[in-house]
């Protein structure tokens, strides 16, 4: 038996990115088991199977909640690696995957103490989060420069996120592997309009994901507060902020809410609709370097697309056939909203079709050859 571990600061409720990581090893050879192990949350078992031989561990004390001391939530994440240290099985194995800055250390700390290879897969630019503030920033990246070096590999979402690791840590080993969909082999008819009870020739306008503060939600809401009953939003997803974009859309007949679906029925459901939009507020820099995996959701359902600004989502900009870009103001959303015609849909229609949407089924052969770096380098610090 081989067993690869993985471990991420979080719940393990919809991370699917690991996910494809764990399958991806099980199918090729490369594990036989696979553990994901994350921390306790309310409601959720202790141990939990997601799919045949793969494990979702849920260790420690649950990490203290929004609006507690900042000495007690500063105590979690340490709670949280010593209950790492005390219950992972290492016994068979073979390789540990870090999901997160905050998983680095005690990922480091195994890989050192059972001469195991450490693949870092870092799901964005980990230490320009949305929400820290300089100074948190500034440890992070402190941390994350002793630590990056102790890794066999690292794995990177973009372009964009592997020039900075590469600037800042000159001389680490590093491969990109885009968080893109795994296309279905069939898409079905979508079940959105019906659901609605919306018309064939009125325009949907779709976005997809955690509903939060920052991601021009609230000022797509009143864009569309100043438009016709021809043109509707859709917000597909669940988040903290629901309850407030509700309250905000509430009386608009022309802004609706879907409750998330899963990752296998979300391109059919997508597919209903005509474009989709992503617009996130540029708070940090790992926002604004961004490459979100529901453009590619988007272009695999055949939609137009409406993004805002950063270097990822322009280039995606200028290599989709059916994109307009909009700075997040209302003139501008209103602008790029309106440009989208019925007509002008169909006429895209064809160049949409015929685009090479990138997809899971090429981009797991870099995650397979980040592997065998890992392995291999493991093989050489450990030798």
């Amino acid at each position: 038996m081989t067993r690869h571990l993985h471990y991420y600061f979080s719940a393990w409720t919809n991370e699917s990115r690991a996910w494809r990581s764990g399958s991806l090893a099980l199918d090729n050879g490369y594990a036989t088991d696979i553990d994901y192990i994350g921390y306790k949350s309310s409601g959720l078992p202790a141990t939990e199977t997601h799919a045949a031989r793969q494990q979702i561990y849920r260790l420690g004390p649950e990490p203290a909640a929004p609006g507690s001391s900042r000495l007690v939530r500063a105590s979690s994440l340490p709670r949280w690696s010593l209950a790492c240290l005390r219950q992972s099985r290492l016994g068979d194995a073979s390789l540990i995957i870090a999901h997160s800055l905050a998983a680095l250390p005690v990922s480091v700390r195994l890989a050192r103490q059972h001469r195991l290879p450490l693949l870092y897969d870092a799901h964005e630019l980990e230490t320009e989060r949305a929400g820290w503030s300089r100074p948190i920033c500034k440890m992070a990246k402190m941390i994350e420069s002793h630590l990056i070096r102790k890794a066999d590999h690292v794995t990177l979402v973009n372009e964009s996120i592997r020039d900075w690791y590469l600037a800042a840590y000159p001389g680490i080993d590093t491969s990109v592997v885009r968080n893109v969909p795994l296309l279905p082999a069939t898409i079905g008819k979508s079940a959105l309009r019906k659901t609605l009870n919306l018309q064939s020739d009125a325009l949907i306008y779709v976005y997809c994901g955690a509903l939060a503060a920052d991601r021009g939600l609230s000022e797509l809401i009143e864009v569309f507060r100043d438009l016709g009953r021809d043109r509707h939003l859709v917000l597909i997803g669940y988040g903290h902020a629901r309850e407030a974009l509700a309250h905000q859309a509430r009386g608009l007949c022309n802004v609706h809410f879907h409750d998330a679906v899963p990752q296998s029925e979300l391109i059919t459901l997508l597919e209903g609709a005509d474009v989709g939009i992503i617009v996130p507020k540029a708070v940090s820099l790992s926002y604004e370097f961004s490459l979100p995996n529901k453009l590619f959701e988007y272009a695999a359902a055949g939609l137009a697309v409406i993004t805002g600004g950063g270097p990822e989502l322009e280039r995606f900009a200028r290599e989709y056939p059916a994109a307009k870009r909009a700075i997040l103001s209302m003139d501008s959303l209103r602008g790029a909203i309106i440009a989208w015609s019925r007509e002008e849909l169909d006429r895209v229609k064809p160049a949409i079709k015929a685009y090479q949407i990138p997809s899971w089924q090429t981009e797991q052969q870099k995650l397979i050859t980040a592997f065998d770096k890992a392995i291999e380098s493991g093989r050489r610090r450990w030798a």
